[in-house]
């Protein structure tokens, strides 16, 4: 079974003039939700997730434990921090990635954290153009540009800038790194150790080990990425100290709103079928691949809005179907998985703003070059229209609050760990609260997340879509070219 990547050919020639209506619809109703729509700006610093990221570098400059309550010393100095009572972010990266922070935390911070942006800025850009290289083969500039649009619309690109989040680093890196090991690149070893920044979100390349090279590519990066942690993280009793904090840290969130982790019994499940799927397209590696970063919401215990952003590179890789079903589902999904309806409950002010940006994420999918373009423009905006109707009421029944606002006069026992006051923030706050409403709100992107796997399993099943790129001859019909991966051998 081959994947094919393929896009209009020349004789369509009304495509490009409607690629290009919705192309304008989507940047006008992008700057409405920017200008119109725009809510308040929530209290607290920009880019607050990277505060925790600076106080791991400078407790660590300092000779003190990163993923301790030390952090909340450097914390509380940050402009916008509230110091008078305690909302202590905890840092849970791994210690590989502590030299990085270390360097960061030797700037000023609003120095750090302009730097901080730009990087993210560059790590979009990067996620975005290995995604449509991998859907197309070669990139143009329409190829290019339609992805950088579709990408820089969804909710989770969006809180990734907005938070300061590290995983849009490692899902670009895990991006490059499928590109890599399809081409058989031995930049696959150096992307794939960047990816491990957030050990979470780089899973999916397991999926490569069935390929000989690949596996040493992979086995080679694990190597560095071991020794790097052995040396930054206290040696070997470093390591299940790390593992026993993860397991904490996943306690603290277990019955929170913010984490999106399925019942262990799903997860299971979800594990069990990226193995089946990886068993059964070993000779297809990025068949195997999409269907695990589509699964991987399910299959692992922690995991937020933000990291979604990893899942824009099935929904573009699958966007180049020719099969108009392949990309209908994928657009379907793309609409209920790429867009924060959750956010809609922590921030009902922001509504319209969200629904502006989901009519747009979808008329940014009817951008995407494809075959079938014609037969799969319209579900998108149908599928905008429903979850609109779905979440935008549920949300504003029932708001959810906002951690650090809702945490009052709170502060925590001297006695507890940087988890444990974690855990109890998050109780404080009213975030551990069981609200169904909530369950239905997060049940969204997980439901787009089956949706894309179903999708890449009818692509493989149809041989809609291949590791084959596609050419397009000035006036003639799309040709097969050999791709530079083995699933094609």
């Amino acid at each position: 079974m081959r994947w094919a990547t393929m896009e209009p050919s020349a004789g369509w020639c009304s495509t490009p003039r409607r690629r290009s209506a919705f192309a304008l619809v989507a940047l006008v109703l992008a700057a409405l939700a920017a200008t119109l729509f725009r809510p308040p700006p929530t209290p607290g610093p920009f880019a607050r997730d990277f505060e925790a990221y600076y106080a791991a570098g400078a407790t660590w400059n300092a000779g003190r434990d990163p993923y301790s309550r030390d952090v909340w010393q450097v914390e509380r100095t940050i402009a916008g921090v509230d110091a008078t009572h305690d909302e202590l972010l905890p840092f849970v990266g791994p210690a590989a990635s502590l030299p990085l922070w270390s360097l960061f935390a030797r700037l000023p911070f609003d120095a750090a954290r302009i730097a901080w942006e730009l990087l993210l800025a560059l790590a979009f850009a990067v996620l975005a153009l290995a995604a449509a290289a991998m859907a197309y083969g070669r990139l143009t500039f329409g190829r290019a540009g339609s992805a950088l649009l579709f990408g820089g619309l969804t909710g989770p690109l969006i809180s990734d800038i907005a938070l300061g989040q590290v995983a849009l680093v490692s899902a670009a890196a895990v991006a490059v790194a499928l590109l890599a090991l399809e081409r058989r690149s031995p930049w696959a070893i150096l992307a794939a150790c960047v990816a491990g920044i957030q050990p979470n979100l780089a899973i999916p390349l397991a999926v490569w080990l069935t390929e000989r090279r690949a596996a040493l590519f992979l086995g080679a990066a694990a190597a560095a990425f071991l020794a790097l942690t052995l040396v930054t993280g206290g040696g070997v009793e470093g390591v299940p100290a790390y593992v026993r904090l993860l397991a904490r840290h996943g306690a603290a969130e277990r019955s929170s709103v913010i984490q999106y982790g399925a019942p262990a019994i799903l997860a299971l499940f979800a594990v069990l079928l990226t193995a089946a799927g990886a068993w059964r397209w070993r000779t297809q590696p990025r068949a195997a691949a999409m269907f695990a970063l589509a699964l991987l919401p399910w299959a692992v215990p922690f995991f937020h809005e933000h990291d979604f952003v990893l899942e824009l590179i099935p929904a573009i890789v699958l966007a180049a179907s020719p099969h108009a079903r392949v990309r209908m589902l994928a657009g379907v999904a793309a609409l209920a998985t790429l867009v924060d309806w959750l956010g809609i409950a922590q921030h009902p002010h922001a509504a319209a703003q969200t629904v502006c940006l989901a009519f747009a994420l979808a008329c940014a999918y009817a951008v995407l070059p494809n075959r079938s373009y014609a037969a799969s423009a319209l579900p998108p905006l149908a599928a905008a229209a429903v979850l609109a109707l779905i979440a935008v009421p549920l949300a504003l029944i029932f708001p959810a609050p906002v951690w650090p606002d809702a945490l009052g006069p709170f502060h925590a026992a001297p006695n507890l760990d940087a988890s444990a006051v974690w855990a109890a923030e998050q109780q404080r706050a009213g975030l551990a609260a069981a609200v169904p409403a909530w369950g239905v709100l997060r049940a969204i992107p997980l439901a787009g997340c089956a949706l894309l796997a179903l999708a890449v399993y009818v692509a493989a099943a149809s041989a809609a879509v291949t590791t084959r790129p596609a050419r397009i001859a000035s006036g003639t019909a799309v040709s097969d070219l050999p791709s530079h991966g083995p699933a094609t051998q």
